[in-house]
């Protein structure tokens, strides 16, 4: 009898998420806070929130077109099939309200006094942070009448657009708070102990919040009824302030124990006690083609990203007719590129004390990239797209201590990449990686518009980036831009990601959103809206 899949079940709670819950969790109700104080909540909160993120990043492996199915595995259900139902999915609703709602704790304590500004700043920040996320995945959802406790039990549901622009608002406001007691006496500063996403650098925590405008506006920009709002507020954006350049990393001390590693980590790498964490999945050949000369030549990252690579074990996501060294490496995973579990190494499963990835640098500049090409902002956009490239070799080249390995050069590795993928005349999709091919279409070529293809190698290359890392927010960008490019309809494992045992209705066999979870179904029925898996969109989705 085969096996039951037991790693990667959407809507389950994934594994990263799983060995940091005792160990980090403020409540268990959110409608009830815990009773603490904002120094205590605000550092778990943004923990928690690293948890989830892993959570969302596990549970878009396999739709997102990350990861497959192995041979002699069974049960994967809905995984291969997107028959998805209002019991998947589930973290990215209950979680996050539950850790918006210890957000809203610090603010309400701490919003009065003064002295305190930098804990308010900083839980607005991160609240929107988390509800940026929770629309991102179900679109209209309680907002106004949210973590509000016992005061209201059936909270409306807002609009989408709508709280995006509050959300917006609020980094807005919170970065004028941070600036105004920078400039001022604040009491109470926020010291590295307590801080840890950044570490109490308040500069940091601007930069934070104004990339996170820059993505919700992006996002608001390609809508025709929003346009008018995210050209005003793209005009009004703080650019002297700048975006990251830096990882938003938390770590609050991860460590090799039982529940207390690093969230990736635990999903991809091992357990604490030594047991391999993913060894029912393995690479797509779709994700894989990006690497291995297929579509693109990328053997610096994919050496680090994937064990035995070129050779990693690869699969179509649905396909069950395979082979049995199909399988990961004994003892491995096809994402641990260390020794042994003991001897951590480099890529996206570092080692147990890696920090969480909450925003990658590449990330920041892929948008300020697209801002630049469709001209919601000043600036240089080969540019950007070369940083956001090396801030992804130079991540993916750090250790679990976050320093690039003595053995790699990132700007060399970067350079040979892009001449790597230089010889249009062989490859016409070198434009992916390579700027200057991307005013140049041949005549066969399928994207000719120099803007669709900057577009397209933008997302592509932010796409790459998010490998395993964020796979819910490419999936995001996916259905908003849809790049990278499938072909509609094909069965070829290179040209599409979805699953050979897909059931949806849409031309790409996709899914189009997920489906509120049953609690809000039984609990608050005459809010919750009518949507549908396949048919039914988030708000930026114009495809």
């Amino acid at each position: 009898m085969k096996k039951i899949l037991n790693v990667i079940l959407i809507g389950a709670v994934a594994v990263g998420f799983a060995s940091c819950k005792k160990y980090l969790d403020i409540n268990t109700n959110q409608n009830s806070a815990t009773s603490s104080t904002p120094a205590l909540v605000l550092p778990q909160a943004i923990v928690g929130t690293a948890a989830i993120t892993q959570s969302l990043n596990s549970a878009y492996y396999f739709p997102g077109g990350f990861s497959a199915n192995i041979f002699g595995v069974g049960g994967y259900g809905a995984s291969v099939t997107y028959a998805y139902t209002a019991g998947s999915f589930v973290t990215g609703f209950s979680s996050s309200y539950d850790n918006a709602t210890d957000y809203q704790y610090v603010i309400d304590n701490t919003s009065a006094d003064p002295a305190l500004a930098y804990s308010t700043a900083i839980a607005r920040i991160m609240k929107a942070f988390v509800f940026a996320r929770i629309v991102d995945q179900y679109n209209d959802v309680p907002y106004t009448d949210a973590v509000k406790g016992n005061a209201v039990l059936t909270p409306k549901y807002d609009k989408a657009e709508d709280i995006y622009k509050d959300l917006i608002a609020q980094l807005t406001a919170s970065i004028d708070a941070i600036a105004a007691a920078q400039g001022g006496t604040v009491a109470n500063k926020v010291v590295a102990s307590t801080d840890p996403l950044f570490k109490g650098d308040m500069d940091l925590w601007k930069k934070f919040a104004n990339t996170i405008k820059l993505r919700l506006l992006i996002k608001m920009r390609g809508v025709p009824e929003q346009a008018s709002y995210a050209t005003t507020e793209f005009a009004a954006l703080n650019t002297t302030l700048g975006f990251l350049t830096t990882n938003a990393l938390v770590n609050p001390g991860y460590v090799k124990e039982a529940n207390r590693q690093s969230p990736i980590y635990g999903s991809l790498g091992f357990a604490s006690d030594g047991t391999r964490s993913q060894g029912q999945a393995i690479p797509t050949k779709w994700i894989l083609s990006f690497y291995n000369g297929t579509k693109l030549s990328d053997p610096g990252r994919g050496r680090v990203i994937y064990r035995g690579f070129p050779s990693t074990p690869t699969n179509q996501l649905g396909e069950e007719n395979t082979v049995s060294t199909q399988v990961p490496p004994t003892g491995f995973s096809a994402w641990f590129t260390g020794v042994d579990a003991n001897t951590p190494g480099l890529g996206v499963a570092k080692g147990p004390s890696q920090g969480q990835p909450l925003m990658l640098a590449a990330e920041s500049h892929f948008l300020q990239a697209e801002a630049y090409v469709r001209g919601y902002l000043t600036g240089d956009a080969k540019a950007a797209f070369e940083s956001g490239i090396t801030a992804s070799f130079n991540y993916l080249y750090q250790n679990q201590n976050g320093t690039v390995d003595a053995g790699k050069n990132v700007s060399a590795d970067v350079a040979a990449y892009i001449a790597a993928n230089a010889d249009q005349s062989a490859n016409p999709l070198v434009y992916l990686a390579n700027w200057n091919f991307t005013d140049k279409p041949l005549a066969s070529d399928y994207n000719q518009s120099t803007l669709e293809r900057r577009i397209e190698a933008i997302i592509t290359q932010k796409y790459i980036a998010f490998n395993v890392i964020h796979a819910d927010e490419a999936f995001n960008e996916f259905k908003r831009t849809t790049y990278p490019r499938v072909v509609n309809g094909s069965q070829d494992p290179v040209l599409t990601f979805a699953s050979k045992q897909s059931v949806s209705t849409r031309p790409d066999r996709m899914i189009g959103r997920v489906l509120y979870p049953q609690s809000e179904y039984n609990l608050n029925p005459t809010n919750v809206p009518s949507v549908t898996i396949f048919g039914s969109r988030i708000f930026w989705d114009l495809n």
